[in-house]
């Protein structure tokens, strides 16, 4: 059988981050980097079919979010009884409907097919390849994702109380004044127009996927059908793979493998869950398979409980679809994790140790080589024993020990923030 051959990913890697460069989602740079998935897929023969969507643009709803209930804000404290409470039930009407009203941009999902002349089972690997645009603050964003919806909540009853005539104007007035730099908040996260060349996250996760296709197109066809799925607007909160969920587009029993940010870090990390308050735990059938391939390779699997970051297989998850992400990263010693931990009853929450997440300095040059190659030979493995090898391994902890029942992460955080990748 053929082997991973890192350099090949390597090239992938640098075609996307460096020639192509930033890949913001419905973006120039995002057409040319599906384009050139789709010709690679195509070039190892495999059948390519594009699924296009359309989606808002996460950083114009944050700031359209943020002048509106700011301008609202201020209005009811300014407006007399009762004229507040429509005001401000009309400005959350509005808020909601941000979705639909705004003008929406375009992406695609790249789903390239290895058919088998006599399929039993189906076995996906899927990617993103579209970047993010930089972070500004990690506190900024912290801040926002636990104080956003107390500050709404705490927004409106204050504005119901005013005009009702059952609460202190200065009183009012003061809290207006300790909420309004929350919604500021909102504005600022959205950023500038600097975007991430995305060489970790995620050109690697692409890369070794298309090293995976190439290499399993070349080999004799075994009775599994492979699938190879390159999501867009992943960045944009899942939108790609919540899109592919919702058409019901892989069959019943598939099992799917995402791959993100597998270019750094010595440690590979397989997704427990995600979320904080509603969660989203992975079936523990598909983990017990992948802690397998990691085990081959030489490595001790870690499990990742994601609080506060999303990937690309929850909306598979929810679909029913035995789906998880593996991923890699420094294990440096992790504060915020641990206090998530204790906090939230959550074992084995982390945030993302690698700093150039979401940064300008996410580059070709700062991904390790070895990472590639392991994470390219983990995901080979994966995909040629999944449905052979994925309960023989006793390395990782029985993921039918649950926290309490199952639960979801939600779509889309209130403000418009979907969960992402965070890093300090």
């Amino acid at each position: 059988m053929a082997e991973f051959e890192p350099r090949r990913a390597f090239e992938h890697v640098d075609r996307l981050a460096y020639e192509i460069g930033p890949r913001l989602a419905g973006s120039r740079g995002d057409e040319l980097g599906a384009d050139y998935t789709t010709k690679q897929f195509k070039s190892y023969g495999l059948q390519v079919q594009v699924q296009e969507f359309t989606f808002v643009n996460r950083a114009m709803k944050r700031k359209i979010s943020a002048v509106l209930l700011i301008a609202a804000l201020l209005a009811c404290f300014l407006l007399p009884p009762p004229f507040p409470i429509a005001v401000w039930v009309a400005a959350l009407a509005i808020w909601i409907s941000l979705e639909k009203i705004l003008l929406k941009r375009k992406s695609r999902n790249i789903i390239a097919t290895l058919p088998s002349k006599k399929s039993e089972k189906e076995v996906a690997v899927t990617a993103h390849f579209d970047s993010a645009p930089c972070t500004q603050s990690y506190r900024l964003h912290l801040l926002l994702k636990f104080s956003f919806l107390p500050a709404l909540a705490i927004a409106t009853v204050s504005v119901l109380l005013l005009s009702l005539g059952l609460a202190n104007v200065w009183l009012l007035v003061v809290i207006a004044a300790a909420l309004l730099p929350i919604f500021a908040a909102l504005f600022i996260s959205a950023g500038g127009r600097q975007v991430s060349p995305g060489a970790d996250d995620n050109a690697s996760g692409v890369a070794v996927m298309l090293e995976v296709a190439r290499i399993l197109a070349s080999e004799p066809s075994p009775n599994i059908t492979f699938k190879f799925i390159a999501f867009g607007a992943e960045e944009q909160g899942l939108v790609g793979a919540r899109r592919l969920a919702s058409e019901n587009l892989l069959a019943s029993g598939t099992r799917v493998l995402n791959l993100d940010s597998v270019g750094v870090g010595p440690q590979p990390y397989i997704v427990k869950g995600n979320g904080l308050l509603r969660r989203t735990r992975t079936p523990a059938a598909v983990n017990q398979a992948l802690a397998a391939s990691v085990t081959k390779a030489g490595l001790e699997p870690k499990l990742w409980w994601a609080a506060l970051s999303g990937h690309d297989h929850i909306p598979l998850v929810k679909r029913g679809i035995d789906a998880t992400t593996l991923t890699f990263d420094i294990p440096e010693r992790d504060k915020l994790g641990q206090r998530i931990s204790k906090m939230f009853k959550l074992p084995d929450a982390r945030t993302r140790r690698y700093k150039y997440i979401h940064d300008p300095r996410d580059t070709p040059d700062r991904l390790e080589m070895k990472t590639i190659e392991l994470a390219g030979k983990i995901a080979l493995d994966f995909v040629r024993t999944v449905f052979g090898t994925g309960k023989k391994n006793g390395t990782l902890e029985d993921h039918t020990k649950s926290n309490g029942p199952h639960s979801e992460t939600p779509e889309e955080h209130p403000s418009g923030l979907h969960p992402e990748q965070l890093q300090e």
